[in-house]
């Protein structure tokens, strides 16, 4: 009997041992989505991402607003639309084909969700998604419309896969004797908003304070990275990003102002 409880301690320790050195697992993410809602008529757009457990950030921009709102919602709104979004056939489809939108003149969604542990890529019309996809969409971002205002999140950090050619352009300016060098998945994971946003392209990742802010700022000047201080590309062994560093917030009278009329000639 004791060396039957010996053994089967063993195997535990050993379970123990394998589930610590298990790779990264999406399982705490794996009920998140974030996505992109743009106008083809207004050509403005708008950014929402919500969590199962209620948590849900929207930022809207307009020529002369620029709106943050973050907080928690009913949670049960956000699992009717979760919900939708694991049933959603294009979601899940494989092979998506493209809509032919030379007269569409609604809403557009990017959406990026996991499905069964992967991470998904989804940018179709809104209509197409389905009535009650639609429905449970809007009424979560009626209630996150709702949330106070966000006044004291400097920015966000967003990341964008750069593939054809834009790669190209970028390969050919960034070379050096005919090679791009790669920034290594270990130096990048010391700013941990960058890593955060390649790991997951098109979030919008919160850069909490401006020492967060300024630490990515001397991440790119460090490298001397292809782009600005604001707009840069970070080639990785996990392929090359276009990163976007995203107000927040804009201040008072730095909404964008109309270029003035030309003078008159007297």
């Amino acid at each position: 009997m004791p060396r039957k409880l010996a053994l089967l301690g063993a195997i535990a320790l050993c379970a123990a041992a394998l589930a610590a050195f298990r790779p990264y697992n999406q399982g705490a993410k794996a009920k998140t989505a974030w996505m992109t809602i743009s106008s083809i008529k207004t050509g403005q757009q708008y950014y929402l991402e919500v969590s199962v457990d209620g948590k849900a950030v929207m930022r809207e921009e307009t020529v002369k607003t620029l709106v943050t709102r973050r907080g928690s919602v009913k949670p049960g709104l956000v699992k009717d639309f979760f919900r939708e979004i694991d049933n959603s056939e294009i979601i899940n489809s494989q092979n998506v084909k493209e809509s032919k939108l030379i007269f569409y003149r609604g809403d557009m969604m990017r959406i990026s969700a996991y499905i069964s542990g992967e991470l998904k890529l989804t940018e179709a019309p809104l209509g197409n998604f389905g009535e009650a996809f639609s429905y449970a969409f809007g009424e979560v971002k009626k209630a996150v419309a709702a949330l106070p205002q966000e006044t004291s999140l400097p920015a966000f950090l967003r990341a964008v896969p750069v593939t054809g050619d834009e790669l190209d352009s970028f390969r050919a300016k960034a070379s050096i004797d005919g090679e791009v060098k790669n920034i290594e998945t270990k130096d990048i994971n010391r700013v941990k908003p960058l890593m955060a946003a390649i790991k997951e392209p098109y979030r919008f990742i919160p850069l909490e304070t401006e020492e967060a802010r300024k630490e990515l700022q001397d991440f790119v000047l460090a490298r001397q990275l292809q782009g600005l201080r604001t707009l840069f590309y970070v080639p990785s062994t996990r392929g090359t990003y276009k990163c976007e560093v995203v107000p927040a917030v804009r201040a008072p009278g730095q909404e964008e102002k109309k270029a003035p009329a030309p003078a008159k000639k007297r």
